[in-house]
Order: C-alpha cells, then sequence, then structure tokens
C-alpha cells in the first residue's frame, strides 16, 4: 500500500524534476540575459502567430485521422464530438503523453459505450502511425543529406545510429504486416492474438490502409508542425537547410514523446541542441522547440 503511494507521488514528480533539471542546467550554458537580449530583437507577436495558427490547424488535422480511424473500425464519430474528446486529451498530455493519448480510449468508452480495450486498440493503433509518420519523412529525406548512406549501417556513429534507426523501423513495419496479414489468418496457433480486442486494430486494417492512414498523418504533420516550426525558426533569423531539418526534426518529436518530463520540455529543446548541424545554429530553444539567435550558443555546447 505505502509502496503503491511512493510510485504514484514518484510519477507525478519525476517529470517536474526532469524538466527543472535540464532547464536548469541549459541556463547554466546560456545566461538568462542573452536569452532576453536576444529575444527583444525578434517580432514575438509574428512568432506567437505562427505557433498558435500552426497548433490548431495541427489540432484539426488529429481530430481528422481519429475520427477516420473510428470509422474504420467501425465506430462512426461526428466530428465536433471527436474535436471535445480530443481536446480533453490534449490537456492531460500536458502531463504525460501517453496518458493522454489513453484518455481518448477512456472517454470513448463512457460515450459510446464501446470496450476499452476496442477503442484502446485504435489509440495503440494510432500511436504506431505516428511513430511511422515520423520515420516517413526520415526516409524520404535522410539519405539526401551529405555524409548519410547506407554504409553507415555497419559503422558505430550518430550517422550509422539515424540509418539503424530507419532501416530496422521499417523492416519491422514490413514484419508486422506480414505477420497480421499473411502468417496470422493461416495458422491455428496464436489464439491469443487472434482473440485480442487490443489488437483489433492491427488485424481488420487492410495492409494498404496502412500506408493510407500512414500518409494522413504525414501530411498533417509537415504542413501543421514541420513547416511551421521551420517558419518560427525564421522568424528568428536562422538559417536551416531544409531537408536537414526535416530528417532530424521529427527525431526530436519522437524524444519528445518519452514521458519523462512535462509536456516533452526540456528533452525536446537538449535533443535539438544535441543534432550536430543544429549545434552550430541552434541557441536557446524554447516554445517546444524554437532558438534564438545563434549568436549566443557558446562553442563549448
Amino acid at each position: 500500500m505505502i509502496n503503491s503511494r511512493i510510485g504514484k507521488v514518484f510519477k507525478i514528480i519525476l517529470p517536474w524534476v526532469v524538466t527543472i533539471g535540464i532547464f536548469t542546467y541549459l541556463f547554466h550554458k546560456i545566461p538568462i540575459s542573452k536569452v532576453i537580449n536576444a529575444a527583444t530583437n525578434v517580432n514575438i507577436w509574428i512568432f506567437a502567430l505562427v505557433i498558435i495558427v500552426g497548433f490548431l490547424m495541427y489540432f484539426l488535422w488529429d481530430v481528422y485521422v481519429l475520427t477516420l480511424l473510428f470509422k474504420e473500425n467501425g465506430t462512426k464519430i461526428p466530428y465536433r464530438g471527436m474535436v471535445t474528446i480530443r481536446g480533453a486529451s490534449y490537456l492531460v498530455s500536458i502531463i504525460n503523453h501517453f496518458v493522454g493519448s489513453g484518455t481518448i480510449a477512456i472517454l470513448m468508452n463512457r460515450w459510446k459505450k464501446i470496450s476499452i480495450s476496442q477503442t484502446g486498440s485504435v489509440v495503440f493503433f494510432k500511436l504506431y502511425l505516428e511513430y511511422y509518420m515520423i520515420l516517413t519523412l526520415c526516409l524520404l529525406t535522410a539519405f539526401h543529406i551529405p555524409g548519410i548512406d547506407l554504409e553507415l549501417f555497419f559503422i558505430n556513429s550518430e550517422g550509422g545510429n539515424l540509418v539503424r534507426l530507419i532501416i530496422l523501423s521499417w523492416v519491422y513495419f514490413a514484419a508486422v504486416l506480414i505477420f497480421f496479414h499473411a502468417i496470422l489468418p493461416r495458422t491455428n496457433g496464436f489464439k491469443g492474438i487472434k482473440n485480442s480486442k487490443i489488437l483489433s486494430a492491427f488485424r481488420e486494417i487492410p495492409p494498404q490502409k496502412y500506408f493510407l492512414f500512414t500518409l494522413v498523418q504525414v501530411t498533417g504533420f509537415f504542413l501543421f508542425d514541420i513547416l511551421i516550426v521551420f517558419l518560427a525558426l525564421m522568424v528568428f533569423k536562422l538559417d536551416i537547410p531544409f531537408l536537414f531539418f526535416i530528417a532530424f526534426f521529427p527525431i526530436v518529436r519522437l524524444i519528445e514523446a518519452v514521458p519523462i518530463s512535462i509536456m516533452g520540455l526540456g528533452t525536446s529543446q537538449m535533443a535539438m541542441l544535441r543534432i550536430p548541424e543544429l549545434k552550430s545554429s541552434l541557441s536557446w530553444p524554447i516554445c517546444n522547440g524554437m532558438a534564438v539567435y545563434k549568436q549566443i550558443m557558446p562553442a563549448d555546447t
């Protein structure tokens, strides 16, 4: 009983400790006076407008994708109703991205009286698609970056880590498709997987729809997240190659989703500073990964 309470308190406190710790480290590296001085030379109103419009458009697109997925799974949801559900889940995501996604299943269960395992299957499938939405952009752009090629797969380096992440992830994607749609229907085994409602979306959604829904996710992600962030960086007068940004920024989003900080704050900023080419141009990532003038970045960061 006591251990359970300690565990719950620990889960609540840990994200705050991690977030505060990372920002303390970053403020130690970059004095806050330089941050404020650099920010005053930027039109904050334009920056805020770009971010707010981008967030609203991404949210509405995300609602559209969820509506499509539930419809494909046999549950028709009015778009307006899904706006309310997704909006509530976004609020919970402030604390934890994955718990926020799980909130969708609980609210759908209360509203439509559908089992949590079935609604959870759609949510689980969407998280799966979100991962491959990120990997799709990495695949399309990474090998156009000078110095990134397939030969790095066998080399222990930062570039090699990126190549292995992309290739092995897509091998797994193919393996999932083959298992659920070629092996599973033709075998008498795996009864637990065949009867599992939490995996129903993986079994019932046709293979071609995997690619279709991934494409829909990628379109929204590119237009209303990556492109918006890139435009916001331009407001801060940062000159970053567009292809390079498309290849690496999705990985920042992936790291940001790891539930160890508040809303991904701190982890996403550190991730942007660790990207080799961005290290020399990004200075102080603020507002979900934004940055101010590159001259305030210490050379040893």
